[in-house]
């Protein structure tokens, strides 16, 4: 028996994230830089709010997705399962594009001409209701990018806690390394090298082209540099404004983990504690062949190394000894951190939180 209207509403997936009445002048103040706003230019127009269950959205690149290669209306593709709400501001310099469904809330800045194919995405950030997680069911949201079905890797932080993912995006508009060098195959590399990892000579020969810059991987494009210093602010706002206990994240290198770690975000499992301990304790004493210490790009190149699977081919000098980044982006082990956001997740955070993956269920390297 059904308690309360509530339940059935959880029960269909309809999460606080939805539920709770977030006005779009909110969402813009807490999840667009001023340096954002200023490329962007004010809003000269806003499109009416649609309901869409197809793939396709506004303008090509505005598409969501169906991971669970549903085939509906009779066996058609290009539909999603459950629809989501979309909504475009055009802008003196490009567009807003705000999308939700039932557990999801994603905000994209393109910055061109989006009606010619002529515009760049400068900026993302979302979040996510993780209520489904470890499930097939996850999957179902339109608006997700990666599958979050493992029941072991993607398992909620706690069963009954409410808890949100956050995920950013934001790069400097024309920074991109494909603009600038021409090599798309370096581009990739450099967005991501995970995907090199099985050809040593590949991944050496750019690993050191790349060595001396200060992209680090994943940033085939230059960071906005004030995105940082208010986007976490803002995800939290949001999240006590909805009345979630943890907002969460799975950062994908060295960098962004040492970045959320400094805003007070914890490891949710206590291997990966030991692993990054193991790597920040490593990395400290390395040094560059002319003695000079490694800056934070190169400290999360190295760990990205270590992942070469032929290990005999790592450098030397920059041979950790056998440990390995416990996040790939292809599989799904996840680099779990959290941050308490509610009085009753400092107490879960006391006591019943990190409990660990056993060793024999983790994904074998």
């Amino acid at each position: 028996m059904l308690k309360t209207k509530n339940d059935a509403v959880e029960m269909l997936g309809i999460t606080p994230l939805t539920r709770t009445a977030l006005q779009d002048r909110f969402i813009f103040s807490r999840l667009l830089s001023p340096t954002v706003k200023a490329m962007l230019g004010r809003i000269t127009s806003v499109s009416k709010a649609q309901v869409l269950d197809t793939i396709a959205g506004h303008f090509p690149g505005d598409e969501a997705n169906n991971l669970n290669d549903h085939k509906l209306y009779g066996g058609q593709t290009g539909y999603v399962r459950y629809p989501y709400i979309s909504q475009l501001f055009r802008t003196a310099n490009g567009a807003l594009v705000l999308k939700r469904d039932a557990s999801k809330l994603k905000l994209s800045a393109w910055l061109g001409d989006v009606d010619k194919g002529k515009a760049e995405l400068i900026h993302m950030a979302a979040l996510r209701d993780r209520i489904h997680d470890g499930t097939m069911r996850a999957n179902d949201c339109a608006l997700l990018d990666f599958p979050y079905d493992d029941p072991v890797h993607h398992r909620r932080i706690h069963p009954t806690a409410r808890s949100l993912e956050m995920s950013i995006y934001s790069y400097s508009p024309g920074s991109r390394l494909l603009d600038a060098i021409g090599d798309p195959e370096y581009d990739e590399f450099v967005a991501k090298p995970f995907k090199f990892v099985g050809d040593a000579d590949l991944f050496l020969k750019y690993f050191w082209q790349v060595w001396k810059s200060n992209r680090s991987p994943g940033q085939n494009a230059t960071s906005i540099k004030d995105v940082s210093k208010m986007i976490l602010p803002g995800f939290e706002a949001i999240a006590e404004r909805c009345g979630y206990d943890f907002l969460e994240s799975a950062p994908s290198h060295y960098h962004v983990a040492m970045w959320v770690v400094g805003a007070g975000y914890r490891y949710s499992y206590q291997h990966d504690a030991q692993t990054m301990a193991e790597f920040a304790a490593r990395l400290k004493d390395l040094r560059n062949t002319d003695g000079s210490p490694l800056t934070r790009s190169q400290q999360s190149w190295v760990c990205v190394l270590q992942n070469l699977k032929q290990r005999d081919a790592i450098p030397k000098h920059l041979d950790l000894g056998g440990v390995t980044w416990p996040q790939d982006n292809i599989g799904p082990e996840t680099l779990w951190v959290h941050k308490p956001i509610s009085a009753l997740a400092h107490e879960l955070a006391k006591s019943t939180l990190g409990i660990d993956i056993p060793a024999q269920t983790r994904k074998q390297a």
